[in-house]
C-alpha cells in the first residue's frame, strides 16, 4: 500500500466517525457488505473514486473535502517522485515526504535545528550523519539528495512554509564553520521568498506550549491536516482533528512568543556575522 492509500483510509474512517455514521449504514449507502467498509478503513482494500465520493457526501463533508478525497482516491496507487528513494529512506521518511508533497502549507517548529525543508546539503549531511552514525556513504548521499529535492516546491512557490525555531537552532554549528555559516545565509535568502515566513523564539521568551517538542503541521487543500513528530526511532503521525487542532494551537502560541519576522531576520543576520568572527577566532 502507498502512503496515499493509507492516508485515504485513515481520512475516510475519521470522516465517518466524526459524522456518527455506522459501518452498516456506510456499506448500505454504496451497496456493499459490512466487511468492505472495514477493509477500506484498514487499508486492506482500495476504494474507487465514486465510492469515496458517495461516502464523503454521506458523511456530510464539504465540497472541498469531497473533491480532495476523490482526487486522492484517483491518485492513491500512483508512486510519487520520491518513491525512487525507497531503498535509502525508511517508510516514515517516505510518508513524511508524501504528506509534504500533497500539502499546500507546512508549519514547522524545531528546537535546535533548522527544519529539514530549509536545510542546505552540507547541513543536511551533518544532521543525518549525527542521527545515524553507521550510515553508508551511498545511503547518506541519497537521503541528502531527497531532502534537497523537497525544497523545489518551496522555491517555485507551490508550498507555503512557516518555520519557527528556537534561538538555539541558530547557534548549533552543525557540520563545522562553513556548513553552519552557509546554512544561516541560506535561511536569509529563503526568508525573503513571499511563501516563506520565518520566526525565532528567543531564549528570553521563557516557557511556551511546545517546549521540547519539535513538530510539523501539514495543511491540505480542503483544510484538513496531519501532524508529524520525529523521535529517535522514526516518525509518528497524528490525524485526529482534536490532535491536529492542539498542535495548530501550539504553533499559533509559538508565533505569538517568537520575535516578529523583521526582528527574527535581524537576529539571523547578527548570528551570521558573529558566527563568522567566532569561528575565525577558534581557527
Amino acid at each position: 500500500m502507498t502512503p496515499r492509500q493509507r492516508r485515504l483510509a485513515r481520512r475516510l474512517r475519521q470522516l465517518r466517525v466524526n459524522a456518527g455514521v455506522g459501518i452498516d449504514d456506510a456499506a448500505a449507502h454504496i451497496g456493499c457488505k459490512h466487511p468492505k467498509i472495514t477493509k477500506i478503513e484498514l487499508c486492506r482494500l482500495g476504494a474507487k473514486p465514486e465510492e469515496v465520493r458517495q461516502l464523503c457526501e454521506l458523511y456530510g463533508a464539504s465540497r472541498a473535502t469531497v473533491a480532495s478525497m476523490v482526487d486522492l482516491a484517483r491518485t492513491a496507487r500512483a508512486r510519487g517522485w520520491y518513491q525512487s528513494y525507497d531503498d535509502a529512506a525508511n517508510p516514515e521518511n517516505i510518508e513524511f515526504v508524501d504528506l509534504e508533497t500533497d500539502a499546500v502549507a507546512v508549519s514547522a517548529f524545531q528546537v535546535d535545528l533548522v527544519p529539514g525543508l530549509l536545510q542546505t546539503p552540507g547541513y543536511s549531511r551533518a544532521v543525518i550523519r549525527a542521527g545515524h552514525p553507521d550510515i553508508g556513504e551511498d545511503v547518506l548521499a541519497q537521503r541528502v539528495e531527497l531532502r534537497g529535492r523537497r525544497q523545489d516546491r518551496v522555491l517555485d512557490g507551490a508550498l507555503s512554509v512557516w518555520a519557527v525555531v528556537a534561538e538555539a537552532a541558530l547557534v548549533r554549528a552543525m557540520g563545522g564553520r562553513d556548513a553552519h555559516v552557509a546554512q544561516l545565509r541560506h535561511l536569509i535568502g529563503l526568508a525573503a521568498l513571499p511563501n516563506v515566513q520565518f520566526q525565532v523564539v528567543p531564549n528570553r521568551a521563557g516557557e511556551h506550549m511546545a517546549m521540547g517538542v519539535p513538530f510539523s503541521c501539514f495543511r491540505f487543500d480542503d483544510g484538513s491536516g496531519t501532524v508529524a513528530i520525529d523521535h529517535l526511532s522514526g516518525t509518528f503521525f497524528l490525524e485526529e482533528e482534536k490532535d491536529v487542532d492542539r498542535y495548530r494551537l501550539a504553533f499559533h502560541h509559538l508565533c505569538g512568543v517568537a520575535l516578529s519576522q523583521h526582528d527574527s531576520l535581524a537576529l539571523l543576520r547578527r548570528y551570521t556575522e558573529e558566527e563568522h568572527s567566532e569561528w575565525e577566532l577558534r581557527s
